[in-house]
């Protein structure tokens, strides 16, 4: 962001509002003030030099289809739930007699929480319906990942 200040610091703020009728000592005070904002906050600036999230779109769609399904997916009475304790954290789309399950039962005892499995071959329609092609795949309340996750990386995501 040192970049983004030091521009900022060189650039005379004279522009002229239109419909603001402003004295010289006025308008100077107005860029001193604004001036020091953009110092002070250069993230107003790089967040517009950034412009509009590219992935805005498909987040709130596949937030809109994890809303529609958390029922289903976040079900505490899961035919395959893993864990004791806790909230349903996470669904996972993974066979449950392999490997990722038992290591997702260790992650959840030791975490605290719980994750509710589906099995791909029985929840296929669910899968679809939330576009998944990929085993496994995860789903928490605000983000779908296909594809393996390190245990390590799952902590990143709730």
């Amino acid at each position: 962001m040192r970049p983004v200040a030091l521009a900022l610091a060189a650039l005379p703020l004279t522009a002229h509002a239109e419909g603001v009728d402003l004295t010289a000592s006025e308008r100077a005070a107005l860029g001193a003030e604004v001036r020091a904002l953009l110092l002070d906050e250069p993230e107003i600036v790089a967040r517009a030099l950034r412009g509009p999230d590219r992935y805005a779109a498909e987040i709130e769609s596949d937030l809109a289809l994890i809303d529609a399904r958390a029922d289903r997916l976040f079900d505490p009475a899961a035919a395959h739930l893993l864990g004791d304790t806790g909230p349903v954290a996470m669904a996972v789309f993974t066979p449950p007699g392999g490997a990722l399950a038992e290591s997702l039962r260790r992650y959840a005892r030791d975490n605290g929480l719980r994750i509710a499995l589906h099995d791909p071959a029985q929840s296929a329609a669910l899968m679809a319906a939330l576009t998944l092609d990929t085993v496994p795949s995860y789903v928490f309340p605000t983000v779908m990942v296909r594809g393996d996750v390190p245990l390590a990386v799952l902590d990143r995501y709730r």
